[in-house]
C-alpha cells in the first residue's frame, strides 16, 4: 500500500465512521433488547461447534440434545444479573446483524453457513484475540453454553461426576 492509498483509506474510514456514529446510537440501544429469533439463530450456529465431539453421532439425537441445551440456556438467562443479560443479548443481536457480524467474525455470511471447522476457528480466534471484548464474548458464550449442556444430569456420567449428597 502506497502513501496515497493509505491517505484515501483513512479519509474513507473517517467518513464511514462519522456516518456510522449517528446511525449506531439507535442500533446500539436496540441491540440491548432481547430478540429470541437472533438468540436462536446464534445458538443454532455456535452450539454444534462448542459441543463438537460431545454430541451423539446420530443426527436426530444430536438435534434433540441441541434443542434441550437451547431450552436450558433460555431457562438460565433470566437468572443472570441484568448487565450480563444485556451483554448476552447484545452479542446475539450483533452476531445476527450482517455488518456487525462482518466486524466481529470477518464473514459476511450467516454463522450457520460456515462449516463446523470454520466456526471452531472463529471461536479459537476470539479466545486468542488481543481484543478483550472478543475474549469476553468467547468466554461468556462458552461458560453459558457449557453450563447449559453439562448442567443436565444426563451428561454427568460422561464427566464421571456424581452429584453431592446432602443430608
Amino acid at each position: 500500500m502506497d502513501r496515497r492509498q493509505f491517505i484515501l483509506s483513512g479519509i474513507a474510514l473517517a467518513a464511514a465512521a462519522s456516518l456510522g456514529a449517528t446511525i449506531s446510537w439507535y442500533g446500539w440501544q436496540q441491540s440491548l433488547s432481547p430478540d429470541t429469533s437472533n438468540q436462536d439463530l446464534v445458538l443454532s450456529a455456535v452450539l454444534p461447534a462448542l459441543l463438537y465431539g460431545a454430541l451423539p453421532e446420530d443426527a436426530t439425537l444430536a438435534a434433540t440434545e441441541l434443542e434441550r441445551t437451547k431450552a436450558a440456556v433460555n431457562d438460565f438467562l433470566p437468572f443472570l444479573p441484568l448487565r450480563q443479560q444485556q451483554q448476552m443479548f447484545q452479542l446475539f443481536n450483533l452476531l445476527a446483524n450482517r455488518i456487525s457480524r462482518l466486524g466481529m467474525t470477518g464473514h459476511v455470511s450467516q454463522l450457520e453457513e460456515l462449516t463446523v471447522q470454520q466456526r471452531l476457528a472463529l471461536l479459537d480466534s476470539w479466545r486468542d484475540s488481543y481484543l478483550a471484548l472478543l475474549q469476553q464474548a468467547y468466554h461468556g458464550l462458552r461458560e453459558l453454553l457449557y453450563g447449559a449442556y453439562y448442567g443436565q444430569p444426563k451428561h454427568w456420567q460422561a464427566l464421571a461426576y456424581t452429584a453431592p449428597r446432602f443430608r
